[in-house]
């Protein structure tokens, strides 16, 4: 089993190494790996878990000329609690839309605590944990892979006068911070991202007043676990997520997923902004877990998409594990045994006695 998970470890960094590096990827997913939604996230449960997602958006959308312009979106990341209050997180992920490339790399601190006093039962317990994160950005236009109305209808001097016809590149630094509640069966954050970037020097004509800035986003994420049967062998699990920015409309996703004996899910999810509906299939076995899903086209391209795939996988290592205010392992694993009061009582003192 050890070198079965060094074996995947090792094919994750290889396929990120071979990905080329849209601004704030779109993930369908997001309750398969939250801390890429909030850096909070970070610690909250007593394994490490390490996970990889690639997601081929709007299938068979092109330019003019028939080039695949559809987003691609590959995402590593990893985060692990190091003491009873600590937690460490980061991420990298290559995001690419056409002749625009965005690569993030973050890397994040969380401090966590229990907000219950010590006395009170291990299953009513609530956690509270908040962090903040420092990421690196490179993003970059190739104006050499765009084609203006002008010359596409064959006037050779009709090129934009703003678009520079080079290739552009920017490094820059951003953060984030982020706050994170969660019990035994609830979790809610919120979390902002792309704080106090400077404006990107691409394609800016600041003597023509023309300024790129990259605008941060707020996100509110929140989901409860439901058992919906006697021996708590099947639940279900709504959710949602708003993500917010100061030039677009909020963006609202409406979700659920049906769990059975810990290790198969299936569920749904509704995006409003872009009117499209995802579909959720997944499994755990073991320390190792699998999930998918497809988005319907979004409304008024779906003439010339045929939706969206994503892909996820990942291990958990228990490399670190004994600490206190965190979850007992991942949040489908061992639900039985955490709805049991009846659990091993070493477990029980273990867990969130307090700061």
């Amino acid at each position: 089993m050890t070198k079965l998970k060094i074996t995947i470890l090792l094919s994750l960094f290889f396929i990120l190494a071979n990905i080329r590096a849209q601004q704030f990827p779109v993930y369908t997913q997001y309750l398969f790996n939250d801390y890429l939604m909030n850096p909070a996230v970070a610690g909250t449960i007593d394994q490490t878990p390490i996970k990889l997602s690639y997601r081929n958006q709007w299938i068979g959308f092109t330019d003019m000329q028939g080039n695949s312009v559809a987003p691609k979106t590959v995402a590593f990341s990893a985060h692990t609690p190091l003491s009873d209050q600590m937690g460490v997180g980061g991420y990298v992920y290559n995001d690419v839309t056409g002749p625009i490339s965005h690569s993030v790399a973050q890397f994040s601190y969380s401090w966590r605590t229990t907000l219950s006093p010590p006395e009170c039962f291990w299953e009513r317990k609530k956690f509270m944990s908040l962090a903040y994160g420092t990421r690196l950005l490179q993003f970059s236009y190739d104006d050499t892979q765009t084609t203006s109305w002008t010359e596409y209808f064959g006037n050779p001097n009709g090129a934009d006068p703003i678009l520079p016809n080079v290739v552009e590149t920017d490094f820059l630094v951003s953060h984030s911070v982020g706050a994170y509640f969660y019990t035994e069966y609830v979790y809610a954050g919120f979390s902002a991202q792309n704080l106090y970037a400077r404006p990107l020097k691409i394609l800016a004509r600041l003597d023509k007043g023309y300024e790129n800035m990259l605008t941060p986003e707020y996100n509110c994420m929140a989901a409860a676990y439901i058992p919906v049967s006697a021996d708590k062998s099947l639940a279900i699990e709504p959710s949602f997520l708003t993500k917010t920015t100061s030039w677009s409309e909020t963006q609202i996703d409406l979700g659920f997923r049906f769990i059975y004996l810990n290790s198969i899910y299936a569920g749904m999810v509704y995006r409003s902004a872009e009117t499209a509906t995802g579909f959720l299939l997944g499994f755990e076995t073991g320390d190792m877990f699998f999930g998918y899903s497809y988005d319907t086209a979004v409304e008024g391209i779906n003439g010339y998409s045929s939706g969206t795939h994503e892909l996820a996988i990942g291990v958990n290592l228990g490399i670190l594990s004994n600490f206190k205010n965190v979850r007992l392992k991942s949040r489908f694993k061992n639900r039985r045994m955490l709805l049991n009061p009846f659990r091993k009582k070493e477990a029980e003192n273990r867990r969130g006695s307090g700061a």
